[in-house]
């Protein structure tokens, strides 16, 4: 059975608000606002890579682009599933130092001991 909802009350659970603005994932909260900065970089620089290859088809179907043919176009699956694979390949050239191997790192200019 349903139970009964007062009008203009719901059974949600009230918003709880997140702390992530105080919170450090990486150690260190300059290198989380530097990492912050890094990805919403690569995040601007694809949706711009995006965009001029909506323009160049457009400028080849059409002989022109207009910034509302540009907003209204729709990529057919084909495009899309190769911009699929240049964003995942812009991804891994761009990010994948993150994820290197630093156990034998030192201090620039720092004699390796051998």
């Amino acid at each position: 059975m349903s139970e009964k909802v007062e009008k203009g009350r719901s059974k949600a659970a009230p918003f709880i608000p997140a702390d992530t603005d105080a919170a450090i994932f990486l150690g260190n909260p300059h290198i989380d606002n530097l990492m912050s900065v890094v990805i919403a970089l690569g995040a601007e620089i694809w949706a711009d890579r995006q965009r001029i290859k909506v323009i160049e088809r457009l400028m080849e179907t059409e002989g022109m682009a207009t910034a509302e043919m540009v907003e209204s176009y729709v990529p057919t699956d084909a495009e899309k599933e190769a911009w699929e694979a240049e964003r995942m390949e812009m991804v891994e050239r761009v990010y994948s130092v993150l994820s290197r191997d630093t156990s034998n790192a030192r201090p620039f200019g720092e004699e390796r001991q051998f």
